[in-house]
């Protein structure tokens, strides 16, 4: 064989090694970039995912709270029943149960009723619920 013909055919294995190596190169390439893309996406899963469960423990702390203050109001409503009845059974007979109560006193409990609201906190009732 003619020495041109040897080097066209090592030009040609040269060449297709360098293809070869070019390829794994740039796909390598490629494959790192994919993997960094699929890292991230699980880093933002598991974030978004950490992120709900806080959101729901915190929900389920809240509707426990809710429960909580829902049981004392109904508690605190059934005490007040049971005290206004047992003050109805209590007055029953007495004829000054009956009797109107002096404006001037009136106010003066309405007026320590309100201090006691606005030092607990609570809302100011003006007029009375009659």
């Amino acid at each position: 064989m003619k020495l041109r013909y040897k080097l066209v055919i090592v030009a040609f294995v040269v060449t297709v090694i360098g293809s070869f190596i070019w390829s794994a190169g740039h796909y390598y390439s490629k494959y790192q970039h994919e993997k960094e893309r699929a890292d991230e996406a699980v880093r933002n899963a598991e974030s978004a995912t950490a992120i709900t469960r806080n959101v729901l423990q915190s929900l389920q702390i809240i509707n426990t709270v809710i429960e909580a203050n829902q049981h004392a109001k109904q508690q605190i409503a059934l005490e007040s029943q049971r005290t206004e009845e047992d003050i109805k059974v209590a007055v029953a007979d007495d004829d000054c149960a009956s009797r109107h109560v002096p404006a001037a006193a009136a106010d003066r409990l309405r007026k320590y009723a309100n201090s006691l609201r606005t030092d607990s906190g609570g809302t100011v009732a003006s007029k009375p619920d009659y």
